[in-house]
């Protein structure tokens, strides 16, 4: 897409949460964060050693790039390569932890609505075959092989090594099933990898109305209890909050300190 052709759809387009005469801060924001972008662009081309590094895909370069959209601008948060966020950069850093164990290498894979980056990841590892799954054809970006309702997938019980499930439960309105599901198709001894938006003031999760139009809608609020809600006796949980990185592992990541997952082991 031609700069042009985005700026139409963005800063110059009256519906566009962007619109320049309608909400003139976030329109300079976008500017702003696409001029950064650019700068840091022919700075790396000349100079490509940086402070910051990708572990998806082993960029490097003086810092990541500011993610544009009409609705958020976030600094520093995207890769310019594999267009992982920090959650994503989080998440690896600790699946590469158990790769450091050849021995655990996974088979069989399932991807529920894989990011660009989480799918970057799995074609690289050399890991196994990787089935991506989402509910539906909506969303472009996911581009998945398979479709299924998580809450009744209809893989044979103990189908994977891993299920990848980064901020997939909260768009789930029936959250008992979908996790009853992901403890069946888990072989014995295999990882769910899970990942949700979370609010770290919020002490009890919540069910909220889903828009039924919105792509991305949340169906649940997730808070502190969300271990507790997706605890069964068939696995066994750990959080993992990236507070505990060293500080200076979560600077060359570029992995805000809030961000956390939990890693579900199905026991047997």
């Amino acid at each position: 897409m031609s700069v042009w052709t985005y700026a139409r759809k963005t800063i110059f387009n009256r519906h566009s949460r962007a619109c320049c005469w309608k909400h003139p801060i976030q329109a300079a924001r976008m500017v702003v964060g696409v001029g950064v972008n650019h700068g840091l662009g022919l700075v790396e081309r000349f100079n490509s050693s940086g402070r910051q590094e990708c572990p998806v895909c082993r960029w490097r370069g003086r810092r990541f790039r500011t993610f544009i959209s009409p609705d958020i601008v976030i600094p520093a948060s995207i890769c310019p390569v594999c267009g992982s966020f920090d959650r994503h950069r989080h998440l690896v850093l600790g699946m590469r932890e158990v790769l450091a164990d050849r021995s655990r290498v996974p088979s069989m894979i399932l991807g529920l609505s894989l990011s660009p980056s989480m799918t970057y990841l799995l074609a690289h590892e050399g890991l196994g075959r990787c089935f991506k799954s989402d509910y539906d054809r909506r969303d472009p970006r996911h581009e998945p092989e398979v479709i299924a309702d998580l809450s009744c997938s209809g893989f044979a019980a103990g189908a994977f090594d891993w299920v990848v499930c980064s901020h997939v439960l909260e768009h789930v309105p029936d959250l008992e099933p979908a996790v009853d599901e992901l403890v069946r198709i888990l072989r014995p001894g295999g990882l769910a990898w899970i990942q949700v938006a979370y609010q770290e003031d919020l002490q009890e999760s919540r069910r909220i109305p889903l828009d039924p139009h919105d792509l991305d809608a949340h169906a649940w609020r997730f808070g502190a209890d969300f271990a507790e809600r997706i605890r069964r006796s068939g696995w066994e949980i750990t959080g993992e909050h990236a507070a505990v990185l060293d500080p200076a592992v979560r600077q060359r990541h570029g992995i805000h300190p809030v961000e956390r997952y939990w890693v579900a082991r199905k026991l047997g």
